[in-house]
């Protein structure tokens, strides 16, 4: 990594010599939330989707949001409906060289396969009428804006026509979220709301600085404000229920060293991905979530079927009993994104 801070968005470290045979054997909605990565938000209107899914753009991105909502204007809707079912259309027409590759590749020359690919509708009524695009189910699935108990009813009936087999993405990003009673029901109501499996839960960072008539300040990481206060509180409510949480947007591109620090952050608090807004920052979030070989060591220590119930290793008390789950997220972790030798490694598999 660069000593000049300003240098850190441009060092694009390669992420082809990380990616394993998983990417090219994985099949559809077989994913693990960490496959989210970096998280490109796309407006419908560009032309330039199928390049990036087909990987002749951005060919190192994790997932994008082909977005139907903010980042469209009113008066651009129907183009925007109009270019997403047209790239249906060419998808559907390549489907086979693009979702299934023949071979396993070579890893040092081979990209992964495709980036999964989510749409945001503006509300429930445009989800509904997505549900009757043709080839909408090539779609991995959906990120629905501004979920909560309020509006959760309008969200379930819109997905009752789309497919099973598609991942839903709820965006907690209102008001309501502020309340941790709310929050309780939510994430019960969550286990009953879907015949969808969801996915991830998404964290709206700017919409909640808004219902705070707050910006993020520039000179701060997200855990430094009452963002940062109710994430924690998010963590504790929906973890435990099953779900998994993806991080806010950064958008101060001249902050790399902030932005570090962020993610080291939101690597150690379990989120799966953050939504990035440049190009630039693709590299820095995969580089922040590939996993040290020694924290690979300790899992799979905890993981091993003959490991004891309480053993020291490398100065260090594993209880498999408390840290299984810990462990399995590691090595989740390290299918995506690899792993970087940090030089503390000494485990001896135990025979």
């Amino acid at each position: 990594m660069p000593d000049n801070p300003s240098s850190l968005y441009n060092h694009t470290q390669s992420y082809a010599r990380l990616i394993t045979g998983r990417h090219a054997m994985i099949k559809p909605h077989t994913h693990h939330p960490y496959q989210l990565g970096a998280s490109l938000y796309m407006p419908a209107t560009r032309q330039d989707i199928w390049q990036v899914i087909k990987r002749d753009k951005l060919p190192t991105i994790n997932s994008i949001i082909i977005c139907l909502e903010d980042a469209v204007s009113h008066s651009d809707v129907e183009l925007a409906l109009t270019r997403l079912q047209a790239l249906l259309n060419i998808w559907a027409s390549h489907v086979n060289s693009i979702n299934e590759p023949s071979a396993l590749a070579d890893i040092q020359t081979q990209q992964p396969t495709r980036p999964l690919v989510f749409v945001r509708p503006r509300n429930p009524m445009m989800l509904q009428n997505l549900a009757d695009f043709e080839h909408i189910d090539l779609i991995d699935g959906f990120v629905m804006p501004k979920v909560d108990m309020y509006s959760l009813s309008n969200w379930r009936m819109a997905c009752q026509n789309l497919s099973t087999d598609q991942l839903l993405m709820p965006t907690l990003e209102t008001a309501a979220l502020f309340d941790p009673h709310h929050n309780q029901e939510l994430a019960i109501a969550f286990k009953e709301a879907f015949s969808q499996p969801i996915f991830a839960l998404r964290i709206g960072g700017n919409d909640l600085f808004a219902a705070l008539r707050l910006r993020r300040p520039k000179d701060s990481i997200i855990y430094d404000t009452p963002i940062g206060t109710l994430i924690y509180q998010l963590l504790g409510c929906f973890v435990p229920h099953g779900f998994y949480l993806s991080a806010p947007v950064f958008e101060y591109l001249d902050q790399p060293m902030l932005f570090m620090q962020e993610l080291t952050r939101d690597v150690s608090l379990g989120l799966v991905g953050k939504t990035v807004i440049h190009p630039s920052q693709i590299a820095l979030v995969q580089q922040a979530y590939c996993v040290p070989l020694s924290m690979l060591d300790e899992a799979q220590a905890i993981l091993h079927s003959e490991a004891k119930a309480v053993f020291k290793y490398n100065n260090t008390m594993l209880e498999p009993a408390t840290h299984r789950a810990w462990a399995h997220e590691v090595v989740n972790r390290s299918e995506v994104f690899g792993v970087i030798n940090d030089g503390n490694s000494d485990y001896k598999p135990l025979l």
